[in-house]
């Protein structure tokens, strides 16, 4: 089950305790059941039909005085996919301790899902004195920050405690109509729990620009400012930038991308050690005991586990093979600069900096991000590639598959340079079974350099295949492209692939990607 949004806050009010935890049982009790002044819930589970044609099935236990744990699991019946929303509430010396955990399981892996909090996340944030995350407020709705509060804002996203990610909106320049406000506000009550919303007019957007420069946001645009701190001298391509253009031509996709950003990063957050306390009850939920399948889905299941563990050894060995060679590398580089006396160079290099090309990325949109930021001299991946990622982006493997596309895109690059530099022994496939640094695997899991012929010669395959490109490759603005990256063999028609045209020999002199996303959007003989 992927978990998609997970909201963490302490109330830390001094006294009053218990009246909290009996409030926000009764505000609990009426959303699982769907229905206001119902009946406090008992401990054990619940059947229920809710509304739009859900099947409810509501699990509650009580820990003590301390505390409670609700968690509903909705279906439509005939549907492929649960949705569970666990909500654990329980309190000691520092005060109230909240968290609310959105997860989702489904059969169909091309389902889209639309983000945003439950809300029960609502109901129990505004009632609390002063929730808190660390080094965060919780808001519950949009802040607006005037020019004289910029250096406050400039504070808080400098605090290297702050442990939520600020997602500033600025008023756009000239005449203009109140829909960015309304979009902040949209914003804000979708990401509640997992992001602090903050609107600056446009004073505050010049006050705002003198302290953090091009790092700041301006013109309408939107800015997400991860949880790290963040001056003028910070790396800017982690902070997501989303300009006022975008915002108009696609409002509801960028809201869902911006949602999607937050969400993902609330979604691998630890969890806090207090929660505990439910864990390591005797008297687990019906929802975590442990369930009787029938004979032949456990087969089923089995040979997929088994398919899975071969497929993920071989991958290991495929990766311990790659880092023997580059460390056996490493070495003899290490060896080389020490010989000529430039171990200050090794050294100074072992870490990257700011303005270097980051070592990882977390998410697949991140890695076409870093690609267009860092390796444009020799990759062109216009915005146009970026297809269909945000299911990618919150999938359970989705650090692991954004990696995994980081590494194809920087060894793209490689063979990019390597070519431009004098490599001639051959095209993409040959530079990689060369063995070189950053290379990719060369083998037919990993990397196809053509299509079938089911494929080139079905008018419908071939143009799934066509994207759009640099008009310096292409007049008219596309081309077909067969070659592509397998960056998972896992995750069937959600598995991400990249497809490019290698055009190092032509006047471009570059390495053209045309897509990043699903494999349900290239369908071949076997998916169509």
């Amino acid at each position: 089950m992927s978990v998609l949004y997970r909201a963490v806050w302490t109330d830390k009010r001094l006294s009053g305790h218990g009246q909290a935890i009996e409030q926000m049982h009764r505000c609990v009790s009426d959303w699982a059941q769907d229905s206001p002044h119902s009946p406090a819930l008992l401990d054990g589970e619940t059947q229920l039909e809710v509304s739009q044609g859900r099947r409810r099935t509501v699990v509650h236990r009580t820990v003590g005085s301390e505390g409670f744990e609700v968690v509903t699991s909705d279906q439509v019946p005939g549907e492929a996919t649960e949705w569970t929303t666990a909500i654990r509430v329980i309190a000691d010396d520092l005060g109230v301790h909240t968290l609310v955990e959105n997860s989702m399981e489904s059969d169909d892996f091309t389902l889209r899902v639309s983000l945003g909090r439950p809300k029960i996340v609502h109901e129990l944030l505004v009632q609390a004195e002063k929730p808190t995350l660390g080094g965060s407020v919780v808001l519950t709705s949009p802040l607006a920050i005037p020019a004289e509060g910029v250096d406050i804002l400039a504070d808080i996203l400098a605090d290297p405690r702050r442990t939520l990610p600020v997602i500033v909106c600025s008023e756009p320049g000239g005449d203009h109509d109140p829909s960015w406000l309304i979009r902040a506000n949209r914003i804000a009550a979708r990401s509640e729990g997992v992001a602090a919303v903050i609107t600056i007019d446009n004073d505050a957007v010049t006050a705002l620009k003198d302290r953090l420069g091009a790092l700041s946001i301006w013109g309408g645009g939107i800015r997400v400012y991860v949880p790290v701190p963040v001056d003028a001298t910070s790396d800017g391509w982690r902070h997501r930038y989303y300009s006022r253009s975008r915002l108009d031509e696609a409002p509801q996709a960028t809201i869902d991308r911006i949602v999607y950003s937050v969400s993902q990063l609330s979604a691998r957050r630890r969890v806090p050690e207090v929660f505990r306390r439910f864990a390591d009850q005797t008297d687990l939920p019906i929802s975590d005991q442990v369930e009787m399948i029938s004979a032949s889905d456990f087969e089923s299941a089995r040979v997929q586990w088994e398919f899975d563990l071969d497929l993920a050894l071989e991958e290991r060995s495929e990766l311990e093979k790659e880092i023997a060679r580059a460390n056996g590398h490493l070495a003899r580089l290490k060896e080389e600069l020490i010989a000529r006396g430039l171990s200050d160079v090794l050294w100074g290099t072992e870490h990257d900096t700011a303005a270097s090309i980051p070592d990882e990325v977390q998410d697949t949109s991140e890695a076409v991000l870093a690609a267009q930021t860092y390796l444009s001299e020799w990759l062109s991946v216009p915005d146009s590639a970026a297809r269909d990622l945000a299911d990618i982006d919150t999938a359970p493997t989705a650090f692991a598959w954004g990696n995994n596309a980081w590494r194809g895109l920087r060894a793209l690059a490689a063979y990019a340079e390597d070519r431009a530099h004098g490599w001639n022994n051959g095209g993409f496939w040959e530079w990689c079974a060369s063995g070189p640094l950053l290379g990719w695997p060369a083998t037919s899991k990993k990397l196809s350099m053509s299509e079938s012929e089911t494929v080139q010669n079905n008018d419908k395959l071939r143009r799934a295949r066509t994207f759009k490109v640099d008009r310096a490759l292409d007049d008219s603005g596309e081309t077909s492209m067969m070659a592509h990256l397998k960056i998972s063999e896992g995750g069937g028609n959600l598995a991400p692939r990249i497809y490019f045209y290698d055009d190092t020999g032509g006047p471009t002199k570059k390495i053209h990607v045309g897509f990043v996303g699903p494999h349900y959007l290239v369908p071949n003989k076997s998916t169509n």
